[in-house]
């Protein structure tokens, strides 16, 4: 089994990178990525240490790359496997992405008061690559008077804050992303660029009416490798939806959890939310034309 959409403590995650590895060691996992969100730091850290000593398996070099889909007036994620790193450093260091999360947080935290939501109004990110989005939502959850004041102003956290709020042009928490995101041809070419391979992650969890249409659209118009089809949330029907698209428009298939240690306590590496099983056997007609660590 693999899994190849796993989060560190080096963008939302909780588990440090030596857990990661211990942890994919005693699932038995073959092949692991870790993505995290627009930072590729954790394979610095995997160049300075032992990795043999943690997991015997292999590592596809991987990140999962905000973008915005604009005929859709959407933000979505694109999974980069196998990349030259170095490509994509310079790059994030050329985009200072943390200077509009904190511009985001500023604004979520403005529009929290005016509703009487309770948090820390000194609350800033926790690092170089946190998303506003996940810290408010952490420090809302640290007040249970909060439940009662999001229920009555109809604010949800499913399937998290961003979707269903900062996504959401209902929302009184609504951020339009489209002036400060790489359009979805951009984040492609650097991927391209930098001889990796692109995949549409998670297609289901889009806040769109018609997800099959948005994936044909994508499929037909943009130079797109792959479609994570294999995913936490995503039931064997969308499964093998998303596995006939791969077919019709000849890409390849990808899967992985979305691990998140403490911050998505449902989610196993490798496991899900405990029936997720991604086959070694659906990257093996693209695995070659990647390096791996």
């Amino acid at each position: 089994m693999i899994d190849l959409h796993i989060h560190s403590t080096y963008s939302d995650g909780s588990y440090s990178i030596q857990e990661i590895l211990q942890e994919s060691q005693n699932k038995g996992l073959e092949y692991i990525s870790i993505t995290d969100h627009d930072c590729v730091n954790a394979y610095k850290e995997l160049e300075r240490i032992n990795i043999k000593k943690y997991y015997t398996g292999n590592i596809i070099v991987g990140c999962e790359f905000k973008c915005y889909l604009e005929e859709f007036n959407i933000p979505i994620e694109i999974l980069g496997y196998g990349f030259d790193k170095k490509i994509i450093e310079e790059y994030f260091e050329n985009n200072d992405i943390q200077e509009v999360q904190k511009s985001y947080l500023e604004y979520l935290k403005k529009q929290g008061i005016k509703i009487g939501l309770i948090f820390d109004k000194n609350l800033k990110l926790k690092n170089n690559h946190s998303y506003a989005s996940a810290i408010f939502e952490e420090e809302l959850l640290k007040h249970d008077e909060n439940r009662d004041i999001m229920r009555k102003h109809h604010v949800s956290l499913q399937p998290n804050f961003y979707r269903a709020e900062q996504c959401n042009k209902n929302s009184i928490f609504y951020i339009d992303e489209n002036k400060d995101f790489i359009k979805l041809e951009g984040i492609l070419e650097k991927i391209h660029q930098a001889k990796g391979l692109a995949f549409l992650a998670h297609p289901y969890i889009y806040p769109v009416d018609n997800i099959e249409e948005m994936v044909e659209y994508i499929a037909k118009k943009y130079p797109l490798d792959g479609i994570e089809c294999y995913y936490s949330t995503f039931t064997e029907q969308q499964k093998q939806t998303m596995i006939h698209y791969t077919q019709k428009y000849d890409m390849y298939i990808s899967g992985g959890s979305d691990f998140h240690g403490a911050f998505k306590p449902d989610i196993q590496i490798g496991k899900g939310k405990g029936t997720l099983q991604v086959p070694k056997q659906v990257i093996l007609n693209w695995i070659n034309k990647i390096n791996i660590l």
